[in-house]
């Protein structure tokens, strides 16, 4: 399968098998994962593979939803639209895990950042424990949250994806917009220019916190305009998320249709009940 197809193809796997993937799948996969990339390059995203999945489920305890046999921690520092790059920089590495045959699954996570260092390498570590604060280095007894001067630099897991061989009883791939509600075109996107459209048909089939579909594209001038529906109470994260996902979509089909596109803020117009994300610009 195609990287393209698999975001009409993939689909959301709830239950796992309890076997692991073998080892050379498994090499793939943290190849994958050491090699993404999102739009704020202020950031610092890690997704940390973690082979031994019931680390993660003595961790999560009974909040641990979706048990699998394998995970990947993402990590980032707090930035400017930290969330929506999460969702931009880890969608394309859920889809090539469809690619392989895996099964993936996003899962909020409730993980601290203390709890997992004895087994998840923080390259940030060494950089806060020998930063010298009043004239000492920190010892590892230390809390590097107290200590640094800015809370915001350090890495800590912001999402969970659990990953592995589906069971039997569970499809794989499906037409996602078979099996799915959709928002049409026409509903999340505003006077767009007829090219735009079959770049619009991989943002409807995005995932989204409680199928929100969050999402709304403003064709203006020059430039199209992201919007963000504001979300219900307690989905506010995630819905962030979704939209970062969605232009991930945005940008994979821009790609397969040889279409050069840039991300940039704007002073786009306020709209009511919505919140500005960003601005799409075609390269001429």
């Amino acid at each position: 399968m195609e990287l393209y197809d698999a975001i009409f193809y993939r689909r959301t796997i709830r239950n796992y098998s309890n076997k692991n993937i073998n080892e050379l799948l498994m090499k793939e996969v943290k190849k994958i994962c050491s090699d993404i990339t999102y739009l704020n390059e202020d950031l610092k995203i890690t997704a940390h593979v973690i082979e031994r999945g019931h680390l993660i489920h003595f961790l999560m305890g009974k909040e641990c939803k979706v048990k699998a046999p394998h995970y990947i921690v993402v990590s980032c520092n707090k930035g400017e639209d930290y969330l929506q790059n999460i969702g931009f920089a880890i969608e394309k590495v859920v889809l090539q895990l469809t690619t392989l045959g895996l099964g993936t699954c996003w899962v909020e996570c409730d993980i601290k950042r203390e709890d997992i260092e004895e087994f998840v390498y923080y390259e940030d570590k060494e950089r806060v424990y020998g930063k010298l604060h009043e004239n000492k280095v920190l010892s590892e007894d230390e809390n590097i949250e107290e200590e640094i001067e800015d809370e915001d630099e350090i890495e800590k897991p912001c999402m969970v994806i659990a990953f592995g061989y589906a069971k039997k009883e569970e499809k794989l791939f499906e037409l996602t917009d078979a099996h799915r509600r959709r928002k049409r075109i026409k509903h999340i996107s505003k006077k767009m220019d007829r090219k735009w459209i079959k770049i619009l048909n991989s943002v409807t089939v995005a995932p989204s916190i409680k199928n929100s579909q969050p999402w709304m594209f403003y064709n203006y001038k020059n430039r199209i305009d992201v919007y963000e529906e504001k979300p219900k109470k307690g989905l506010e994260d995630m819905s962030k998320v979704s939209m970062g996902i969605a232009l991930r979509h945005f940008d994979m089909a821009c790609e397969k249709y040889d279409i050069d596109v840039e991300y940039q803020k704007s002073d786009a117009k306020k709209r009511l009940g919505k919140n500005y994300y960003i601005s799409i610009l075609e390269k001429i």
